[in-house]
C-alpha cells in the first residue's frame, strides 16, 4: 500500500487524490454545477460548487490543523445550506403541485355543473318543444 501511494503521489490525509487529478475533479464539478446552476436556477449547486472548490485549500495547508478545522467547519455550513436549499425546494415544489390538483379538481367541478345545467336545460327545450302556448306554429293555424 506504501509504494502504491507513493507511486500516485499521496500528498497528505485529508486528500488522498494527488492534486492534479483532485483540480481536475474539482473543475469538471464546477462546470457541471455551474451549468446546473444557471438551468435551474438554485442556490444549492453554488453552494456545492463552492464546497468542492474549498477542498484545494487542504493541497496548501494541511500542515495547519486551524486552516483545516476552519475549512471543517465552513464545509459543514455549506452543505447544511445545500439541504436546507433542497428541503425548501421540495416544499415549494409540494405546495405547487397540491395548488394545481386543487385546481384542477375545481375546474373539473365546475365542468361537470356546466354539463349538469345544459343536460336540464336540453330536458326544458324537449318539454317546451310541444307545448302549444309556446308553438309559434300553433298560431298561425288559428
Amino acid at each position: 500500500m506504501i509504494e502504491l501511494a507513493e507511486q500516485v503521489g499521496l500528498q497528505n490525509v485529508y486528500t488522498p487524490l494527488p492534486f492534479k487529478i483532485h483540480l481536475l475533479f474539482s473543475v469538471f464539478a464546477t462546470i457541471v454545477l455551474i451549468i446546473q446552476l444557471f438551468r435551474k436556477k438554485r442556490i444549492c449547486y453554488l453552494l456545492a460548487t463552492l464546497a468542492i472548490d474549498s477542498t484545494l485549500i487542504t493541497h496548501f495547508a494541511f500542515d495547519s490543523r486551524r486552516v483545516i478545522f476552519a475549512l471543517e467547519i465552513v464545509e459543514l455550513v455549506l452543505v447544511a445550506g445545500c439541504i436546507v436549499d433542497i428541503i425548501i425546494a421540495y416544499l415549494k415544489k409540494r405546495k405547487q403541485t397540491r395548488d394545481e390538483r386543487n385546481q384542477e379538481s375545481l375546474l373539473e367541478s365546475r365542468q361537470k355543473e356546466r354539463e349538469r345545467k345544459e343536460i336540464v336545460s336540453d330536458a326544458d327545450v324537449l318539454e317546451k318543444a310541444f307545448d302549444s302556448d309556446l308553438n309559434d306554429l300553433d298560431d298561425s293555424e288559428n
